[in-house]
């Protein structure tokens, strides 16, 4: 398939050669999606709620609502007919990398965490995670982002989210095919998050059958999860791929092209989501597919920040 690359901020942003320039900034009108700003107090109430404590007792990916909660108690103790296919390879646990992270959430009284990433952006500000993460029936609170979390310590420091960025289609019906939000996030004295930890291009349109790394962090393992795997079509507009030990936690998790493992370096084309919110099975997740419409949801996040 002949691609087009397009120039967005400091990253890449790849489409089928239809799709022109000034196309791709239509589609992304502000008005076609959704943007939640966190006011500062808010913020200072976030980065002041979790603690050390909280985030070590924080539940996985169960997510604002109970269809989340629901996919996650079947994804983590499902015992189905069906098999993995043979030679299926297994996550192994690691120390993370800085282009990577965990996203801490409170719905109610519960504190969750699913795994986001640090997407290129022109304010470097952005983060990606799958939508379901951070809306369901209303939009999570005390949202905050460490990223190369792992084994209790936060590397890299916390960043507090100051606005989210999600499609009309998911609020609305929770359309799998919207399973994607972007998220901005405070800066740490003059520094922008991507001025620390990098990130990771984002690519549209590059084709559902190719080797990706994935990251997640599985609320089994104190550390978070890397499967080197193959993604693959599972139906029009979705992706899968096949691997063991992505369970609660892991959903926003990147599926990373190109992956370089000493920087976390990348683009990314994937975030686990999508159908069933990203699979009732531990060794197999789900995305969905990176077209022109996840472009203009980055583009509006773009906009608003």
């Amino acid at each position: 398939m002949a691609v087009a690359v397009i120039s967005v901020g400091f990253g890449l942003v790849c489409g089928v050669s239809a799709m022109a320039d000034a196309g791709f900034r239509a589609i992304g009108q502000p008005s076609a999606d959704v943007t939640d700003d966190v006011s500062a107090a808010a913020q200072r109430t976030a980065a002041a709620f979790w603690t050390q404590g909280r985030m070590t007792g924080a539940a996985g990916d169960s997510g604002p609502g109970s269809l989340i909660e629901q996919s996650a108690a079947v994804k983590a103790n499902a015992s189905p007919a069906a098999t993995a296919p043979q030679g299926t390879p297994t996550g192994v646990a690691f120390s993370g990398v800085k282009t990577v992270g965990a996203l801490f959430y409170t719905t109610g009284t519960q504190n969750h965490y699913c795994t986001a990433s640090v997407v290129d952006s022109a304010h470097q500000d952005l983060l990606i995670t799958a939508a379901h993460c951070v809306y369901s029936t209303s939009f999570a609170t005390n949202i905050a982002y460490v990223p190369g979390y792992h084994t209790g310590t936060r590397p890299y420091g916390t960043w507090t989210v100051t606005s989210i960025v999600i499609s009309s289609r998911w609020r609305s019906a929770h359309d799998p095919n919207d399973d994607v939000a972007f998220l901005a996030v405070s800066a740490h004295g003059k520094s922008q998050i991507q001025a620390v930890t990098g990130g990771l291009v984002l690519e549209l349109n590059g084709g559902y059958d190719r080797p990706v790394e994935v990251i997640g962090y599985n609320d089994a393992q104190s550390e978070p999860t890397r499967c080197a795997t193959r993604s693959f079509e599972f139906q029009s507009g979705q992706q899968e791929f096949y691997c063991y030990n992505f369970r609660n936690g892991t959903s926003g998790g990147p599926w990373v092209t190109g992956y370089n493992p000493e920087t976390g370096a990348g683009a990314v084309d994937g975030v686990i989501g999508g159908y069933e919110q990203g699979g009732l099975l531990d060794w197999a997740s789900y995305s969905p597919y990176f077209t022109s419409a996840i472009g203009a949801l980055f583009h509006q996040a773009e906009t608003a920040d």
